[in-house]
């Protein structure tokens, strides 16, 4: 690309050499027909004296040889700076600190998990029950319309497809790297949340006096004289304790919390690369209908968990919250923003010299515009920009 910039640069160059010359050479000829005094003006013209209009033109084309002269000396100096910029990114990814830095997320990550899997274990908060509530909590008890096994191996397996997809066409490794990072800190973002609000909160799900009650009688532990005025803190539960442990823990959503989180993700990074967000892909429906679909599944996964009655409507709109932030800020800490011109780059996490990389991605005044002779000139953009392959 800079090749030819260069070579654009030097034809013109020429192309206006050339036009000097026949421009001088057609001035000096005299022209036939003419009077007795128009020869004499063009002895004096080449005997030394200029007329107004021959004087600025020549003016006018030695400010534009320059200024061509100084645009053509400028990109060469940014040619050869660039190999330096090369160097400095494949060095980057040499960076001494980086395996350091990439064991420390392994292990954070394998911590979460872990912490996540205990916090599971543990017993949820026993919240009073009111009589007028009670109403609530008596929803028939369901299957599953997306059971939990199901849903953890696809909210692993498809953003992982997903990323392998676009490696697959672009070859790019630093991307897919990027990219296995994000969704994997955006799942063990969400985890420790929702886990901790689900045991924190308590609150019951819909079918929890069914959970309590199988067969649908109630028996209370000493508050049977207390009569319906007073509040229900204990129940003499004739369930299975593991499925009354779980059913005190509907809020947050956790099928909402993880769909989201993962699918999510999946729509910030597709949405990315087909630039559905910025000028590039607006106006192009297709573009923004694959962005929406991961989202779409999502919310089906949150919708079907009201109706098994296993979550109230709260429960899967804050669940689906929270796994959107984790989604996006985890996607945010290795691309830039999904609305900027370069949406779907995975950013550099090692610049071996921060300052020169801030320098050289912050623009001067000079590369704005440059004075020469007077003249006030905007120059070209003549940067090697990377195209996205999905533009």
């Amino acid at each position: 690309m800079q090749s030819d910039d260069r070579g654009l640069l030097i034809t013109k160059l020429i192309s206006i050499e050339v036009t000097s010359t026949l421009h001088h050479q057609i001035d000096d000829k005299p022209q036939c027909g003419s009077k007795m005094s128009s020869r004499k003006e063009g002895q004096e013209t080449s005997s030394g004296k200029r007329t107004l209009s021959e004087s600025s033109a020549e003016d006018i084309t030695r400010t534009e040889r320059e200024m061509w002269r100084n645009e053509l000396s400028m990109n060469s100096e940014s040619n050869s700076a660039q190999p330096e910029n090369r160097k400095e990114q494949i060095s980057s990814s040499n960076h001494p600190n980086r395996r350091l830095s990439d064991a420390v997320d392994v292990v954070l990550r394998i911590f979460l998990v872990i912490t996540f899997f205990k916090l599971e274990t543990m017993a949820a908060f026993k919240r009073e029950i009111h009589q007028e509530e009670l109403w609530l909590y008596k929803n028939p008890r369901r299957p599953d319309f997306v059971k939990g096994g199901e849903l953890l191996f696809w909210v692993i397996v498809a953003p992982f497809l997903v990323t392998l997809l676009f490696y697959g066409f672009t070859k790019d490794r630093r991307d897919f790297r990027a990219a296995s990072w994000a969704w994997t800190l955006a799942l063990c973002m969400n985890v420790i949340p929702t886990s901790l609000l689900k045991i924190t909160v308590g609150r019951p799900r819909p079918d929890y006096f069914y959970r309590c009650f199988p067969d649908g009688v109630m028996v209370l532990n000493n508050h049977t004289e207390m009569g319906w005025d007073a509040s229900i803190l204990d129940f003499n539960c004739t369930g299975i304790p593991s499925e009354i442990n779980e059913g005190r823990k509907s809020f947050p959503s956790g099928h909402s919390s993880f769909a989201f989180a993962s699918f999510g993700f999946i729509a910030y990074y597709v949405g990315a690369k087909l630039h559905a967000f910025d000028a590039r892909g607006r106006g192009h429906t297709w573009r923004l209908c694959l962005s929406v679909i991961p989202l779409m599944i999502a919310l089906m996964v949150a919708v079907s968990r009201t109706c098994d009655y296993h979550h109230h409507w709260q429960d899967v709109t804050f669940g689906g919250i929270i796994g959107l932030f984790a989604g996006y800020v985890s996607y945010r800490q290795y691309y830039p923003s999904i609305f900027g011109p370069d949406a779907g780059k995975p950013l550099v996490r090692w610049p071996s010299n921060r300052k020169n990389e801030y320098q050289r991605l912050k623009p001067s005044e000079e590369d704005e515009e440059q004075v020469n002779g007077g003249i006030e000139v905007r120059r070209p953009l003549l940067e090697n920009k990377e195209q996205s392959k999905w533009y």
